[in-house]
């Protein structure tokens, strides 16, 4: 038979072994890999990739790499927008991009060199960052052009930012304020009930509204409704206030003024009768988000919307212990079944005689999906895509928990390139990013789906193994450190090679914790170190005895 790439003549047997010795390795990956000829001809793809690009089985033996490269073909990398290092885009079956991160090692074979590539799918995270960046733009875009004055404080009392609706309304402009507190501005008569104010509000974070008087570019005052809000930061504490004018020349708004406001309003509103909670009102963006017309919503019960009755349960106890609920996150479903998150405000009142509750709920449900993906992205390391050290130590600490219950065995052991400091000085950061993924590729594609991955720093990864024994995390070990010997890096003067050392260890009996293991594992490390490197090596006298080749 005629080898296509080389015109060798070869047998279709010899072939047909070496693409089973790679399903053997590669079949059970959950990360994409191909092997491709020096061409560029994929010889092998293992089923992961064919599921990130949409292919059946062995659909993609055959194609040539550059044209699963979106745009104008060629050598993938180029085409739609622009990765990060180590990553590129390419084409879905279906016509679009997933944008992979990629590590590339030549692979030799019976006198030819051909090309790994492990994949891994980043696309949700650039999605994702995609989007954050936009809601940022739309906060900013919204900020700017609202016709309604606002200001910012942070939590020290200081403003830190107005619109310019705010700089037409007052006649102060943002540099006239910024970094100076109401005292500052307005002088200390007149700015101390604004300062009373901002410190119940800092103590209670409920909604504020008052009338005051405040100052003008011109030197006069004028007297405002104002209305303010505290907003949190990561950790929970106070970060500032935000205030609204409302001018008050005009006098009260009439019922159709209210009206007009409720209807162009952003937030759904509703207005329940507290004795058989019948909704009585309901605003344009309330029957939105239910998905029914106004004239259907009015007269049904306020309970039905609720999709969880405990949920519904919880905001009932807190109004009856507090007359009020404050941006209280909430499942609502919507007419045809489908749900929906909601930041959700109740406040008890009197209108025309009758009790009613009067209640304000915010579409959160893209928000609150992507705060969900964000917690997963910063759980991950942005090189390698694995568990960063807090999310191994986190997920971990609950797998030994389990072991431990159930009286099953567990196994760590902690991997250390070796060298790395030469290999960045010589072949430079951008290879040593390269032998990094390739760390991640090679350990993800020998390690079962439970097992966990984590990259604890620098260059040192650790891998704890629920339900092995020492006997079986030694001999995975060695996989690992042969697996990594024997598949170079693509560095920028040719591929070069790297070797690792690896500590194992093993739980010893209820009373041990993962940081008592992972303790034990690294002296077992600094052994192998010490003795000679590239080698595995396992804490206590019991486990001393040589790995057995596999």
């Amino acid at each position: 038979m005629l080898n296509p790439i080389d015109g060798r003549v070869e047998s279709a047997g010899s072939r047909e072994r070496e693409m089973e010795s790679w399903r053997s390795v590669f079949d059970a990956s959950p990360a994409g890999v191909c092997i491709a000829a020096p061409g560029g001809t994929i010889l092998y793809a293992n089923p992961a990739l064919h599921d990130l690009l949409g292919y059946p089985a062995q659909g993609l033996r055959g194609l040539a790499m550059g044209l699963l490269a979106p745009g104008t073909g060629g050598e993938a990398g180029q085409g739609e927008g622009v990765g990060r290092p180590g990553e590129r885009p390419l084409l879905h079956r279906d016509g679009g991009v997933v944008w992979l991160s990629e590590a590339v090692s030549p692979l030799p074979a019976r006198g030819e060199v051909l090309t790994l590539r492990i994949l891994t799918d980043v696309s949700g995270y650039r999605r994702t960052a995609a989007e954050q960046r936009d809601q940022f733009r739309i906060k900013e875009v919204l900020f700017e052009t609202l016709p309604v004055p606002v200001f910012i404080k942070n939590g020290d009392g200081l403003f830190i930012d107005c619109n310019p609706a705010f700089e037409r309304y007052t006649g102060l402009t943002r540099d006239a304020i910024v970094r100076k507190s109401s005292l500052a501005v307005m002088g200390p008569d007149l700015a101390s009930p604004h300062v009373e104010r901002d410190r119940a509000l800092a103590a209670d974070w409920d909604l504020h509204s008052y009338e005051e008087e405040v100052p003008f570019g011109d030197g006069s005052t004028r007297r405002t409704s104002i209305t303010k809000a505290a907003f949190a930061d990561e950790s929970g504490r106070l970060a500032g206030i935000v205030g609204v004018i409302n001018d008050l020349s005009e006098g009260i708004p009439t019922e159709a003024r209210l009206q007009t406001i409720l209807e162009q309003s952003p937030i759904g509103v509703s207005v329940s009768r507290r004795s058989d909670g019948r909704i009585l009102f309901a605003n344009t963006r309330f029957a939105e988000l239910i998905g029914l017309p106004r004239e259907r919503i009015v007269g049904s019960l306020a309970r039905d919307y609720y999709r969880d009755a405990d949920q519904r349960g919880r905001v009932v106890e807190r109004l009856k212990a507090g007359g009020s609920v404050v941006n209280m996150e909430v499942e609502f479903q919507r007419a045809d079944g489908s749900p929906f998150w909601a930041l959700f405000t109740v406040n008890q009142a009197v209108v025309l005689g009758t009790p009613v509750n009067l209640a304000w709920i915010y579409d959160y449900t893209e928000r609150r999906s992507m705060e969900e993906t964000l917690r997963d992205m910063a759980s991950r390391d942005p090189l390698t895509g694995i568990h960063n050290r807090r999310a191994f130590m986190d997920l971990a600490r609950q797998q030994v928990l389990r072991a431990q219950r159930l009286d099953k065995p567990v196994s760590v052991f902690v991997l250390d390139l070796d060298h790395f400091k030469s290999i960045n000085d010589t072949h430079g950061h951008v290879a040593g990013d390269e032998a990094l993924r390739m760390v991640a590729g090679c350990c993800q594609l020998l390690l079962r789906g439970y097992d966990l991955l984590g990259r604890m720093g620098g260059e040192e990864f650790v891998v704890l193994l629920p339900g092995a024994p020492a006997e079986v995390a030694l001999r995975v070990a060695e996989r690992v450190r042969q697996q990594l010997e024997r598949t170079p890096v693509l560095g920028p003067e040719g591929p070069f090679q790297l070797t690792a050392s690896i500590g194992v260890a093993c739980m010893q009996g209820p009373e041990d914790t993962l940081d008592r293991v992972i303790h034990r594992a690294d002296q077992a490390l600094y052994r192998a170190k010490n003795g000679g490197r590239n080698r595995v090596a396992a804490d206590g006298p019991a486990l001393a005895e040589p790995v057995r080749p596999l």
